[in-house]
């Protein structure tokens, strides 16, 4: 029988022989219990999906973030260019679906003094390609332009980063503290300061409003037609890109690179693994996953406010991805820690609003909360 004294000698050993995402898995199992002990609703199906919903965009860009931390990186550009890339994808669906109106009043206002239209000139060029080709007014090509508008966005800002880092050689802090400014900048620039409302009947929101029905539920029994309870489509996006980004980071050559070059890029470099070129296709995918985001989020708002949306996102993405094991130094990541990580946020959300928590005391538990999840996890050398 082996000996209390040693078994206790031998915990940290066992305990670092667990997954990274051990700790945060552990504190967001107390978190259910404890809110659920004092408020049963919390485990109800639809407040549960409406917590995966308003988390799921939170939850894609964190995924990107996993692959930039483990490659030693960062990205404080994420909530800034959601609302630039949102912004930006509504304009152009707007300028599409009423291009024959804004070439008319942009016409006019050009002989009368102190008309200000916003972003004028740009639309009008717009509203007169859309004419020549054919697509102004119809609403469903304007919607696919506009969602293409707005993933494009993202992966041109991601490519941008990625060279700025790997051939400007500028520090990925620096690189993207930039975008967080400019990105901010040209959202405001774009809706004067205010919020660019979609004027797509019902098109555009489908995807963000809509989901699929769980088979025999009905959340208004007394109605004369059920109401089903819809799984949210950015939750089934959440799910899938996270399934592909955990096979993709630890099933794949790149996702070796991605490691090997967080852990110590030169060593990589010796090794014939093209540094840059990784650092360039990591950021791409960021940017492509912050456009995802963007398309969702706007899609289920309706609308981007330039001052508003994808605030503070970029705080909450590290935090999640940090709360799961991702190392701020590189080296080690672990897509299921990140998603881990993204419910620990939403339940504790959730949790302080059921408990009545004060709004000015929420940040202070929201954060006592995360040191905790933070010192529970162990620090391997290898990715979970």
């Amino acid at each position: 029988m082996t000996p209390p004294r040693a078994l206790l000698e031998a915990l940290p050993r066992r305990w670092a022989a667990l997954p990274s995402w051990t700790g945060a898995l552990l504190a967001l199992l107390a978190l259910v219990l404890a809110t659920t002990l004092r408020n049963p609703t919390f485990i109800g199906g639809e407040n549960v999906l409406n917590v995966l919903r308003q988390w799921s965009f939170v939850g894609i860009l964190a995924l990107g973030m996993t692959f930039v931390m483990t490659l030693g990186g960062i990205d404080l550009s994420v909530g800034s260019l959601v609302a630039f890339a949102g912004g930006l994808g509504i304009l152009v669906m707007n300028t599409a679906l009423g291009a024959a109106g804004l070439v008319t009043s942009y016409e006019a206002a050009l002989g009368q003094a102190g008309v200000p239209l916003p972003c004028g000139a740009f639309r009008y060029a717009l509203s007169r390609l859309f004419l020549q080709l054919g697509l102004a007014g119809h609403e469903g090509l304007a919607v696919a332009l506009g969602f293409a508008v707005i993933v494009a966005t993202g992966l041109l800002a991601g490519l941008l980063h990625g060279l700025l880092i790997s051939r400007g050689r500028l520090a990925p802090f620096i690189a993207t503290l930039g975008g967080l400014a400019g990105y901010r900048s040209l959202a405001l620039a774009l809706a004067n300061g205010g919020e660019v409302s979609s004027r797509s009947p019902s098109l555009f929101k489908a995807i963000g409003t809509g989901g699929i029905a769980l088979p025999g539920t009905n959340l208004a029994p007394q109605a004369p037609v059920p109401v089903p309870l819809l799984i949210p489509w950015p939750v089934l996006v959440f799910m899938v890109l996270a399934v592909l980004a955990h096979v993709l980071l630890t099933r794949t050559r790149y996702g070796r690179y991605v490691v090997a070059v967080g852990c110590n890029p030169r060593a990589a470099a010796y090794s014939a693994i093209d540094v840059g070129r990784v650092t360039r296709w990591t950021y791409l995918l960021m940017g492509f996953l912050a456009g995802v985001a963007a398309l969702l989020l706007a899609s289920r708002m309706n609308s981007v406010s330039s001052s508003g949306t994808g605030l503070y996102y970029e705080l909450d993405v590290i935090a999640a991805v940090v709360i799961g094991g991702t190392s701020m130094s590189g080296g080690r990541g672990t897509v299921i820690g990140t998603a881990i990580g993204v419910l620990i946020l939403g339940v504790v959300g959730n949790m302080l609003n059921l408990l009545q928590v004060s709004t000015y005391l929420q940040g202070l538990v929201k954060g006592l909360i995360i040191v905790v999840a933070v010192l529970m996890q162990r620090r391997p050398s290898s990715a979970a």
